[in-house]
C-alpha cells in the first residue's frame, strides 16, 4: 500500500484520514504489544488505513485467531481487501462497531487496536466511537490508540484524556515513540469493571 493511496484520501476526506504518512514501524509494534494480540481470539482494528499496523497484528495473531477491520475510506477498503484476504474489512463507522459485531454474530473483541485521528473529530462522535468500543470489549480485553506528542497539551488532546478516563477504568501511557513523524505516544485502556 502506497503513501500516495493514504496522501489521496487524505486530499479526499481530511476531516476522515488525520495523516499524511502511515505510522512508523516502531508505532505499529507499541500499538499491538501487552494487550494480548498474540492469544486473542478476536482482534477488531478501527481505521486501518493504509494497514501498516494492521500487518503488525496479522504478524501477532494466533493460529485461529480472527481480525476484523473497520475502515470508513472506501478506496483505502479496497486496498485492505486485496492485500490482506484473510481479514475481514467493513466499510463502515467505527461508531457502529457493536452493531457490526451484533450483526455477524462475533464475540466481544479480545483487543481493540484504533488507528483513528481522534483530534479532528467533534467530542459527540469520539463519545459515540469511545461507547462502541467499550461495549465491544471482552471483559479483561484492551483497547489501544495513539496520540501525537505536540497535541497533548491541546485542548482537543486533553478532551481526549478526559473522555478516556470517564470510559475506561483503567487508562496507561506509554513512552514516547520518538521514531514517528511526528512523534507519538499509546494509550492502553481496559474497561471498568461493573
Amino acid at each position: 500500500m502506497s503513501r500516495q493511496t493514504l496522501f489521496r484520501s487524505f486530499l479526499r476526506h481530511p476531516g476522515r484520514v488525520g495523516a499524511l504518512c502511515p505510522s512508523s514501524p516502531s508505532l505499529c509494534r507499541m500499538m499491538v504489544s501487552r494487550i494480548g494480540v498474540e492469544r486473542a481470539a478476536l482482534v477488531v482494528e478501527l481505521g486501518p488505513g493504509t494497514g501498516v499496523i494492521t500487518r503488525e497484528i496479522v504478524r501477532m495473531l494466533p493460529k485461529g485467531g480472527k481480525l476484523v477491520a473497520v475502515e470508513l475510506d472506501e478506496m483505502l477498503c479496497l486496498q485492505l481487501r486485496r492485500n490482506f484476504p484473510a481479514v475481514e474489512v467493513f466499510h463502515d463507522s467505527a461508531s457502529r462497531l457493536d452493531a457490526i459485531l451484533a450483526e455477524r454474530n462475533l464475540p466481544a473483541a479480545d483487543a481493540i487496536v484504533s488507528g483513528l485521528p481522534w483530534a479532528v473529530f467533534p467530542e459527540s462522535l469520539q463519545r459515540e466511537i469511545l461507547d462502541a468500543v467499550a461495549g465491544s470489549l471482552a471483559p479483561e480485553g484492551w483497547f489501544t490508540t495513539f496520540a501525537y506528542l505536540q497535541g497533548l497539551m491541546l485542548p482537543a488532546g486533553m478532551r481526549f484524556r478526559r473522555l478516556l478516563n470517564e470510559t475506561f477504568g483503567e487508562v496507561l501511557t506509554s513512552s514516547v515513540v520518538w521514531r514517528n513523524l511526528p512523534p507519538a505516544f499509546v494509550y492502553r485502556c481496559r474497561r471498568r469493571s461493573k
